[in-house]
């Protein structure tokens, strides 16, 4: 079931039978004094708005993160009731049958071309960037995102107090294919399905971020193939746990994968943590934000599908499996974790 581009994923692990999960850096602040619980983020309104004043932050900057402001996409092919199938040269992918798995057909041109003539036209009308927004949502308030990397830079918030997720089982020996994901003659598909359901549909523009972070993934001498699955993953049926998100995009499309070269990567707008995927598995899950300090797309991108290969994460210098690392935009891998996804990907 093949053609296509580049892509990828933020943080659980799996093995074999036994899936455990951890989750994003969930890192909060108050003022200049370091802390280890996100909760104790606490901002008067005279401090928040005197920081909207000084990053230059509108009412709908504020309302666009509360998710009170359209999304940039209405009015699009790629927001509604078609199931809209993208490729990269607009060919469908094997074994794929238009009326069933598509109702329409467009190249990653075409898609990307959309997107952006959609974005310019959202900040024509409400000033807010979708692809930069300027709002962290964290424990309840509107905190700048310059604020917030401003703390995390300073060392004020603490990233040691990392919640780790529960131990899950995951049934992978009744399968005939393998759980785990590698690559077939130097090939690898990643499946990108948005949610699109009014829960979970992504506010913010996640695409060009997904194939920034996947097209690293080519450093290891394979070719990465990116489709895109828009008003296909129905996710109104769970809340807002990255696990049940997980666990969801698997049973409803995993019959997608019918080799072991195809990893499936979901995208929701907000989620328990920026993200989750099974350590050693096909299957990841992104969010645009979560309760804690959010991470650039394309780092949750890389992280997540690096879990998939078989990185867990790893606390060190300069690698993108170090959750403050991730944090910062690093987007390469440490020797260590180098080697695990290069194993991962070729056995």
């Amino acid at each position: 079931m093949k053609r296509n581009i580049k892509i990828g994923t933020c943080v659980l692990l799996i093995a074999f039978l036994l899936l455990s999960t951890a989750i994003v850096p969930a890192m909060g602040s108050n003022a200049d004094k370091q802390l280890t619980n996100e909760n104790e983020i606490m901002y008067t309104k005279a401090e928040l708005q005197e920081m909207y004043t000084k990053y230059g932050i509108t009412d709908n900057d504020i309302k666009f993160a509360n998710r009170e402001l359209p999304n940039f996409l209405e009015g699009t092919i790629l927001y509604g009731d078609q199931k809209v199938l993208v490729t990269e040269d607009g060919k469908p992918l094997d074994g794929m049958e238009k009326g069933v798995d598509y109702d329409i057909l467009m190249t990653e041109a075409e898609m990307f071309k959309i997107i952006e003539e959609a974005e310019n036209e959202y900040i024509q009308k409400y000033g807010v960037d979708p692809s930069n927004p300027k709002i962290d949502n964290i424990n309840g308030q509107a905190i700048p995102v310059e604020e917030v990397k401003r703390l995390v830079e300073s060392n004020t918030i603490d990233s040691s107090d990392l919640i780790i997720g529960s131990v899950e089982e995951d049934i992978v020996s009744i399968l005939s294919l393998s759980r785990n994901p590698k690559a077939v003659n130097d090939v690898v598909y990643v499946h990108v399905y948005p949610a699109f359901d009014s829960s979970h549909v992504p506010t913010q523009n996640f695409a060009s971020a997904t194939n920034d972070a996947t097209e690293r993934f080519e450093d290891f001498g394979i070719t990465v193939y990116t489709s895109y699955h828009y008003n296909t993953w129905d996710a109104s049926d769970i809340g807002t746990d990255s696990s049940d998100a997980l666990h969801d995009l698997d049973d409803d499309w995993l019959s997608v994968r019918d080799n072991t070269n195809d990893v499936l990567l979901g995208w929701a707008d907000y989620l328990s943590n920026n993200g989750r995927a099974y350590l050693n598995g096909p299957v990841a899950v992104c969010a645009c934000t979560a309760p804690g300090v959010d991470w650039p797309h394309d780092s949750i991108v890389q992280h997540e599908i690096s879990h998939n290969f078989g990185a867990s994460d790893h606390y060190t210098v300069d690698c993108i499996m170090d959750y403050i690392d991730a944090y910062e935009g690093i987007n390469v891998w440490c020797n260590d974790c180098e080697n695990d996804v290069d194993y991962g990907i070729f056995h």
